[in-house]
């Protein structure tokens, strides 16, 4: 059993051609391997925090205390970073914005 990871990073929903090819991706790979489990990440749904000079601070050691939002997006970094470790198949499907990717993607990385 595999598990997959998609992540979704356009900003225009169900009119997203990357959606709608990730979207019919998981329905094709859930007819072939319907044992495997499949994760979804929609990026732009629920988007990451810019990185900051305050969050950079809280990936220095320091003796200073972590302020709760430091805490916060330490936590969802561990989380996210997880999350890759933890999935065998990574599927990005990324739209092409000023022949760029798009900014809610490039906080991941």
């Amino acid at each position: 059993m595999s598990k997959v990871l998609v992540l979704k990073s356009s900003i225009l929903a169900g009119y997203s051609q990357s959606n709608q090819l990730s979207d019919y991706f998981v329905e094709q790979w859930r007819e072939k391997h319907s044992a495997d489990e499949i994760t979804v990440r929609d990026l732009a749904a629920n988007p990451i925090p810019v990185l900051d000079g305050e969050l950079v601070g809280a990936l220095r050691p320091s003796d200073a205390p972590l302020t709760p939002r430091q805490q916060e997006a330490l936590a969802l970094s561990d989380e996210l970073i997880a999350e890759l470790k933890a999935h065998d198949v990574i599927v990005i499907a990324a739209p092409m914005y000023n022949f760029n990717i798009s900014t809610q993607l490039k906080k991941l990385f």
